[in-house]
């Protein structure tokens, strides 16, 4: 009897166990079909990650991207790396708590680093879950214009955007059901999709920097040879589209140093002009470059021959009316500016930049016959002392 006994015993165990095990393993395979989707969502975003390197429009899409597969509420990027700021979302530079709101449910944020909110550091190294309105609302309560937008919330995700030891802000994903996310759940899939999109701003960061330096001229700061002729070819097109106007300034430099103390002081005098030349147009108006040794080409859309005419005249008495600084040293800058509008007749690029050339050579001829003939004339006629 008690044989017996035992042997049902032993019998009902196993059949516990053999449920026990069965459910671990519907839960292995749950959770491995739940990681494989998961990981076809992170493909998905890789591919939008690295399809363009403007920052600024792939944001936008990445969000969407984010909150549509990982099924979540709400989706916040928030930058506090200034270079990437500065780079792609100028507008909103003006502070801490700026914001880009969509009405998809995602938004982007601006945070300084010594102004992170909450009691999270800085230098969080993996993701971290929260559960409950609590928690979320201490984490968000240096950001006003995100509180409203993500409650009642039930749990978050807080996933740090990392690489190379540098910090270029957080990601933020929030869901109303409190077991979306819950603290001890694995991060690991969060954490490699931290990474890639930090992976993603270094890589356009380092791209705007190398961009930079291949479009700059050196000295000056302004669009070199190449860049300036680019920008010419391209208002041309869309000017003759268009029918609208276009001038071309062709600016060169004539300088002497008083004192005679300093014989190579071009770039010092190009940095200057390039100053004056950025203080006159505002950004977008007008395209400033290097054109020559020391020489500028301004190209200037919607600019007919009147406002061109005013712009010269402006220019040269600006640029005559700053001498360079140089210690003691005070470096007279003279200007000569050739002129050039687009005409009906005109069909390539190259016809309106030689008008403008063309225009600089008489000027230059004029005020040499003009030395010429003073020249003479001191000699000819030499002054009573």
């Amino acid at each position: 009897m008690n044989g017996a006994t035992t042997e049902e015993r032993s019998s009902a165990d196993v059949l516990k166990e053999n449920q026990r095990l069965r459910e671990e393993l519907e839960r292995l395979i749950h959770t491995a079909a739940a990681n494989e989707k998961i990981w076809r969502h992170m493909v998905e975003i890789e591919r939008v990650l690295f399809r363009t390197r403007d920052f600024d429009r792939l944001a936008s899409e990445l969000l969407r991207e984010i909150r549509a597969r990982f099924l979540v509420d709400a989706v916040a990027l928030i930058l506090t790396h200034p270079d990437l700021v500065d780079r792609f979302f100028p507008e909103l530079m003006n502070g801490s708590g700026s914001t880009l709101e969509d009405d998809t449910g995602t938004c982007i944020v601006t945070l300084q680093q010594d102004q992170l909110f909450g009691d999270v550091p800085e230098k969080l190294l993996a993701p971290v879950l929260f559960q409950g309105e609590e928690p979320l609302r201490c984490l968000l309560g240096g950001m006003p214009s995100l509180s409203e937008r993500f409650f009642p919330m039930g749990s978050a995700a807080l996933v740090p955007l990392r690489i190379h030891d540098l910090n270029y802000g957080f990601l933020l994903l929030a869901c109303a059901d409190p077991s979306h996310y819950r603290p001890g759940d694995g991060t690991e899939l969060l954490e490699q999709m931290g990474i890639k999109i930090a992976l993603c701003m270094d890589n356009c960061l380092a791209y705007e920097r190398v961009k930079d330096l291949s479009d700059r001229d050196g000295p000056t700061g302004l669009l070199n040879f190449f860049q300036i002729h680019n920008v010419l070819e391209r208002e041309f097109r869309r000017a003759k589209r268009r029918g609208a106007a276009l001038s071309v300034l062709a600016v060169d430099l004539e300088f002497v140093d008083e004192a005679g103390e300093h014989e190579d002081m071009v770039d010092p005098v190009l940095r200057h002009v390039g100053e004056l030349l950025r203080s006159t147009f505002p950004d977008g108006e007008k395209f400033i470059g290097r054109y020559g040794s020391v020489e500028f080409l301004v190209v200037c859309p919607y600019a007919d021959a009147q406002e061109a005419k005013i712009l010269v005249s402006k220019l040269h008495d600006l640029i005559r009316r700053s001498p360079l600084r140089h210690g003691r040293t005070l470096i007279l800058i003279k200007p000569r500016i050739g002129t050039a509008t687009l005409t009906s007749t005109m069909q390539k690029p190259f016809e309106l930049l030689d008008a403008a050339q063309r225009a600089l050579c008489l000027l230059k001829t004029s005020q040499s016959s003009m030395r010429a003939a003073d020249a003479f004339t001191d000699k000819a006629f030499p002054s009573e002392k």
